[in-house]
């Protein structure tokens, strides 16, 4: 009885056409992986620092009002260090320079890549660099910004739809007013300096009100991504670049 078997050749192309098919799909896998992970950190974090309010509010005997933890003229140092005692297991970095603390200082990129204010053609970075609160599950957060009065109008530069900056017939930034009626933005990375450390993938804002909290819907920041990830849906939206790189914008 003749017996039929794969010869070496027929073998190896066939695990050579299994390698080709996981090296194709491997990569999908991993990144679908990755973004359902940092989709479930994310509605962890963001509720924890939605309970921290409210913890905040039943401490200083004003319910509804989250104006007095984040009160601008305390400063930032003083709102964060407040704000730290209502995460259990909490620790705050006031600086880089403070012991243990510089790993927790690093440059996060937009969804997208944008250009940088100084121009050029640079992409830029968003620099999180005052004092930050560190959760026991390796999530970090920053209070960004401190409203006066939780109302207040800005002048901001403006953005073109691809990412550079606006300008007039002559050069000049073209800039606008923005008003504001958020008391803080606290902005926040799941899982810390581990990569990608980008907006709309593991990093995202919240703004607070002086009665509420909601997402800072930014597109630059994260904001589509967190939309979706708040609404159920959990799709994350975000194009990889290099910090500091040369783009033909």
């Amino acid at each position: 009885m003749e017996h039929k078997a794969f010869t070496l050749a027929e073998v190896l192309i066939t695990l050579g056409i299994i390698g080709v098919v996981a090296a194709m799909t491997l990569p999908a896998l991993i990144t679908k992986n990755r973004d359902k992970e940092l989709v479930s950190r994310v509605k962890k974090t963001y509720s924890n620092i939605q309970n921290a309010t409210l913890l905040a509010q039943k401490e200083y005997g004003v319910i509804g009002d989250n104006s007095f933890l984040f009160d601008s003229a305390r400063g930032v140092a003083a709102v964060t260090t407040d704000f730290a005692k209502y995460f259990n297991g909490a620790r705050v970095c006031q600086s880089k320079t403070t012991k243990g603390c510089e790993p927790y200082y690093y440059k996060l990129k937009y969804t997208s890549k944008r250009e940088a204010s100084s121009g050029g053609g640079v992409a830029a970075e968003f620099g999180m660099n005052g004092p930050k609160i560190i959760l026991n599950d390796g999530a970090i957060l920053s209070v960004t910004e401190l409203t006066p009065n939780c109302d207040n109008i800005r002048t901001e530069n403006k953005y073109n739809s691809d990412g550079t900056i606006q300008t007039d017939k002559d050069g000049n930034v073209v800039t606008g007013q923005n008003h504001v009626t958020y008391c803080a933005i606290v902005r926040f990375d799941v899982n810390g300096p581990k990569n990608p450390n980008q907006f709309g993938a593991d990093a995202y804002g919240i703004k607070i009100y002086k009665s509420k909290m909601g997402p800072d819907l930014w597109s630059a920041g994260g904001g589509e991504s967190l939309e979706s990830i708040l609404t159920g849906k959990g799709n994350l939206t975000y194009t990889p670049y290099n910090i500091g790189q040369q783009y033909d914008f």
